[in-house]
C-alpha cells in the first residue's frame, strides 16, 4: 500500500497556496505575537483575568518554533536565490530573530522560564549561528543589497536575545540567592564608624554624625554597643550623644568582624568625637536596646530638617516620591524572602520603626511598590534611565531607523506588493517597539525614584514630556496590582447545585438518561479506558470550583486598616525574635485567648488548616445571614462583620483555586463532601434562598452533642461541626453578655489571624507566581508581616565573634 503525505492528499491549488504563503504566514504570526506581548505583557501585573493570561501564553510560546521553521524553509529555497520574492523574505529573518529578544514588558511567562535560562541561552546561540550560516554565508543570497541591510538588524537581534537571557538569569532563584548573599557579605565588610561629609550619599545627616557606612538611614543619638565573643571579659559600652539640637532617629547597626576591643576603640576614636563620651557598664548575656529620652528642645531651636518616617519628597513632579524612596531602600533587603533567605534583624528593626509610624494606606502602598519591583525582576526587563542597559534602547532604535531608510532608497519595483507590506510592517514595528520601550523606561518607578534623588530639572522636564506620551489605551496603567480578592461561598455553590439539579431533571431528564446510557455503554465496551469516568468526574469537580470562585471584589480600605492594626499590635507585643516567630504561627488561637473564649471555641481550631477554613467559613456565613435577617443594618455599619465575610470567602477561594498557596491538606475533598451534604439537606427542606438555608441550619439539634470526629464513618464533611460552631458563636451574645459588634470583632480577629498564618506558611515561589496573576492579598500581607518582624525568615541578633551596635 502506497503511503502519501498530507500535502499529496490536498488539491494542487491548496498546496501551491501553502508553499507561496508559508513564510508570509510565519512572519505575520511572529509580528502579531510581538504586538500582543508588547501591549498586554505588563497588564497582567494588575489584571487577574484568565483570558489575558491565555493570550499571552499563545503569543509567548511559539516564537522559537516559528524561527526554527522559518530558517528551515529558507534553507530549502537556497537554489532560487535569483527570485526577488525569496530575497525579500530572507530579509525578514533578522526581524524574527529580533522578536526572540521580546519586548521589555515580558521576559518570562512563569518562574520556570527563569530557571531554564541556560537552556534558552544555548538555543539562542544555535538559532543565530544557524541563521547566520544559512542566510549570510552559504546561501545564494550572499552579497545582495538586502543582506547588507540585514546585518545591523541581525546584530540588534543578537543584543536583544543576550539581554533577555541576562534578565532571565537575574530572575532565577539561584541568581537571586547568590546576589542577596553577595550584597549581605559586602555590607558586613565595613570598618570603624566614620564621619560623613555634606557631599556623602550614604546618609542625609550632618558632617559630625557617626553613622554605619552600610546604612542609608540617618544615625541616631543614643546607641547601645554590645560586644559578643568567646571572651566574657568584653564589656558593654554605652555611647551617649549629648550634642544639642539633634532629632531622634531609629536605631542603626554596625557589624564589626574583629573582636579586638583595643583596636576597635582606637579606630573609632570615640573619645575624640565631638559631643560624645564613653562609659562602661556590666556584662550582659543578651542584646538589649537602651532607650534614653532625648533632651528637650526649645521651640526656637527645633530643626526644620527633622527626618520623619515618611521622608519629604524632593521632586514635587513625582507622585508619592517619599514612599517610593523608602520602598526602593527596603527592596534590596526584603527581596531575600523570595530566595528563602533569612532577613537580618537590623533590617527588620529599621523597617519596623518606619512602619510603626505611618498609616495603613502608606504601609500597603510601600508594600505594593516593593512587590511591583519584584514583579519586574521576575517577569520583565527592569530597565531604568540610569541603567547600563538603557543605551541599548537607543542603539536598537538607530539601527531600526537606518534599516528603514536603507530599504526606502533601494529599488523595490521587482518585489511583490504583499511582501512589501509585510516588510514595511516589520520595519515600523521594530521602530515603534523601541520607542514604546523608551517611554516605559522613562516613566518607570525606578526612573522616578532616581529623578527624585538627582533633583535635575533638565531630566525632570524630559521625564514629564515623555510621560505625557503614555496614552491610557496603548500603555499599561500605573496600577501596581489588581487590588482585588477572589470570593467563593459554599452555601451559594450548594444552592446553585440544588437549582441546577432540579432544572436538569425537570426539563431535560429524558435526554440526560439517554446520554447516561450511551456513556455507560461506551465505558463498558472500552475496558482499556477504565479511568475515563474518573477523569470526567475530576474535571467536573474542577469546573464546579471554577464556577463557584469566579467572583472577586475590591479590597476595601477598612480591611487593610484591620490587618495593619492587628499586625502592628503583635509587633509591639513581640519583645524578641522568638516571640515574633511565635505570633506568625497562630491560626486564630491568640484572638480567642484575647477575648477569653478559647475554652468555648478552641476545639474549632485543629491541626488541619483546610478543615479550620471550611468550618469557620460556613459558621461565618450562618452568623452573617442570621444577623442580617435580624438586623438589616449590620452589614452596612459594622466593618468587622463585612471584613469577616470578605476574608472568609477569600480564604475559601484560596482553598479551591490556589491550594498550593496554603498548607498541604485535602481541602477540595472536604469542600465537595460538605457541598454534597448541604445540597441534600437543602433538597429535603425545600430551601429557596441563603437566609432560609441559614435559619434551617441554625435549627439543627446540637445540644449535648460533641463535634463530629473526622474519623467518624470516614466522613470529611464539616457541615455539622460548622452548625455547632455557629450556634456557639450566637450564644456568646447571651452567655457572655456580648453585643453583636463584639462578636464580629472577635471573628474578624480570628480570620485576620488565619490570613496571616496562611501568608506566613505559603512558599515563596507561590507568592512570586501570584504576581503574574494580578497579585494576591495574601502576598501583600506576607510582606507586611515581614516588615513588622513577624516572619520565620529572620535572624537572631546574637552572633559569635563580632560586636553589634544597636
Amino acid at each position: 500500500m502506497n503511503k502519501r503525505t498530507v500535502l499529496e492528499i490536498l488539491p494542487q491549488s491548496v498546496t501551491d497556496f501553502f508553499n507561496e504563503w508559508q513564510l508570509r504566514i510565519l512572519a505575520i504570526l511572529s509580528l502579531s505575537s510581538q504586538i500582543a506581548l508588547l501591549f498586554l505583557g505588563n497588564r497582567r501585573k494588575y489584571k487577574a483575568e484568565k483570558w489575558l493570561r491565555n493570550i499571552l501564553w499563545l503569543a509567548y510560546s511559539p516564537e522559537d518554533l516559528i524561527v526554527a521553521v522559518f530558517v528551515g524553509i529558507l534553507s530549502d529555497c537556497q537554489g532560487n536565490g535569483e527570485n526577488p520574492s525569496q530575497q525579500l523574505q530572507a530579509f525578514w529573518m533578522p526581524f524574527l530573530l529580533l522578536h526572540l529578544g521580546g519586548p521589555d514588558t515580558i521576559t518570562a511567562y512563569s518562574l520556570e522560564d527563569n530557571e531554564l535560562w541556560t537552556r534558552q541561552f544555548f538555543q539562542r546561540l544555535l538559532q543565530f549561528g544557524w541563521a547566520a550560516w544559512k542566510i549570510f554565508l552559504t546561501s545564494s543570497w550572499k552579497g545582495k543589497l538586502l543582506n547588507i541591510l540585514a546585518v545591523p538588524m541581525f546584530g540588534a537581534g543578537l543584543i536583544k536575545s543576550v539581554e533577555k537571557t541576562w534578565f532571565l538569569k537575574s530572575g532565577s532563584k539561584d541568581h537571586l540567592r547568590k546576589s542577596a548573599i553577595r550584597n549581605r557579605d559586602r555590607d558586613r565588610d565595613v570598618g570603624p564608624p566614620r564621619k560623613t561629609t555634606p557631599d556623602s550619599t550614604d546618609s542625609d545627616v550632618e558632617s559630625t554624625t557617626y553613622v554605619d557606612p552600610t546604612c542609608r538611614c540617618p544615625g541616631h543619638i543614643y546607641t547601645h554597643i554590645v560586644f559578643e565573643g568567646n571572651r566574657p571579659s568584653f564589656p558593654d559600652i554605652v555611647l551617649e550623644w549629648n550634642r544639642p539640637n539633634r532629632p531622634s532617629y531609629p536605631d542603626t547597626v554596625l557589624e564589626w568582624n574583629r573582636p579586638n576591643y583595643a583596636a576597635f576603640t582606637r579606630g573609632c576614636d570615640f573619645n575624640g568625637a565631638p559631643g560624645c563620651h564613653c562609659s562602661c557598664g556590666p556584662e550582659s548575656e543578651e542584646c538589649e536596646i537602651v532607650n534614653i529620652p532625648s533632651p528637650p528642645q526649645p521651640a526656637s531651636e527645633k530643626s526644620e530638617d527633622v527626618i520623619k518616617p515618611s521622608l519629604p519628597s524632593r521632586n514635587k513632579t513625582i507622585p508619592d516620591a517619599d514612599l517610593l524612596e523608602k520602598a526602593a531602600q527596603y527592596f534590596p533587603k526584603f527581596k531575600r524572602l523570595f530566595a528563602d533567605l533569612v532577613l537580618d534583624w537590623t533590617d527588620l528593626k529599621q523597617s519596623n520603626y518606619f512602619f510603626e509610624n505611618i498609616s495603613s494606606a502608606e504601609a500597603f502602598q510601600v508594600v505594593e511598590i516593593e512587590l511591583g519591583f519584584m514583579y519586574d525582576v521576575f517577569y520583565t526587563k527592569p530597565v531604568a534611565v540610569y541603567d547600563e542597559f538603557s543605551f541599548l534602547r537607543f542603539i536598537n532604535l538607530l539601527v531600526s531607523i537606518s534599516a528603514l531608510l536603507g530599504f526606502w532608497i533601494i529599488d523595490k519595483h521587482e518585489f511583490r506588493y504583499v511582501d512589501l507590506i509585510i516588510t514595511w510592517l516589520l520595519l515600523v514595528e521594530a521602530i515603534l517597539r523601541e520607542i514604546y520601550c523608551i517611554i516605559l523606561m522613562f516613566s518607570s518607578e525606578r526612573t522616578e525614584n532616581w529623578l527624585n534623588k538627582q533633583e535635575k530639572t533638565g531630566m525632570t522636564r524630559i521625564y514629564q514630556a515623555i510621560s505625557s506620551c503614555r496614552v491610557p489605551f496603548l500603555f499599561p496603567d500605573k496600577k501596581r496590582w489588581s487590588d482585588s480578592m477572589g470570593q467563593c461561598s459554599l452555601l451559594s455553590n450548594s444552592l446553585e447545585n440544588l437549582h441546577n439539579v432540579a432544572w436538569k431533571f425537570c426539563c431535560i431528564s429524558p435526554l440526560l438518561e439517554m446520554l447516561s446510557e450511551v456513556w455507560n455503554f461506551c465505558i463498558s465496551m472500552m475496558s482499556e479506558m477504565e479511568m475515563l469516568s474518573e477523569i470526567w468526574n475530576f474535571f467536573s469537580i474542577c469546573l464546579e470550583f471554577e464556577d463557584c470562585s469566579k467572583n472577586s471584589t475590591v479590597v476595601p480600605e477598612f480591611l487593610k486598616i484591620l490587618i495593619f492594626e492587628q499586625l502592628q499590635q503583635k509587633s509591639r507585643t513581640a519583645s524578641n525574635n522568638k516571640k515574633a516567630k511565635k505570633f506568625s504561627a497562630h491560626k486564630g488561637e491568640l484572638a480567642l485567648e484575647n477575648m477569653n473564649c478559647f475554652s468555648e471555641l478552641g476545639w474549632s481550631l485543629g491541626e488541619e488548616f483546610d478543615e479550620n477554613i471550611l468550618l469557620w467559613h460556613v459558621a461565618t456565613e450562618l452568623c452573617y445571614y442570621a444577623d442580617l435577617n435580624r438586623n438589616s443594618s449590620i452589614s452596612v455599619e459594622n466593618s468587622n462583620c463585612k471584613a469577616s465575610k470578605l476574608v472568609s470567602d477569600y480564604m475559601l477561594h484560596l482553598l479551591l483555586k490556589r491550594p498550593n498557596m496554603l498548607p498541604n491538606g485535602i481541602g477540595e475533598i472536604r469542600f465537595q463532601e460538605t457541598c454534597d451534604e448541604a445540597t441534600e439537606f437543602f433538597r429535603s427542606g425545600n430551601i429557596k434562598d441563603k437566609i432560609q438555608a441559614c435559619e434551617k441550619l441554625l435549627q439543627v439539634n446540637t445540644k449535648n452533642r460533641q463535634p463530629r470526629e473526622k474519623e467518624e464513618k470516614n466522613c470529611m464533611s464539616v457541615l455539622f461541626n460548622a452548625c455547632l460552631l455557629a450556634q456557639s458563636l450566637q450564644l456568646l451574645e447571651t452567655a457572655m453578655e456580648w453585643n453583636c459588634e463584639k462578636k464580629w470583632e472577635m471573628m474578624s480577629d480570628v480570620w485576620i489571624e488565619m490570613l496571616s498564618y496562611a501568608a506566613s506558611q505559603c512558599p515563596s515561589n507561590q507568592h512570586a507566581e501570584a504576581l503574574r496573576r494580578g497579585g494576591e492579598l495574601l502576598t501583600h500581607v506576607w510582606l507586611l508581616m515581614a516588615h513588622f518582624g513577624l516572619t520565620e525568615h529572620s535572624q537572631a541578633p546574637r552572633t559569635c565573634n563580632r560586636f553589634t551596635l544597636l
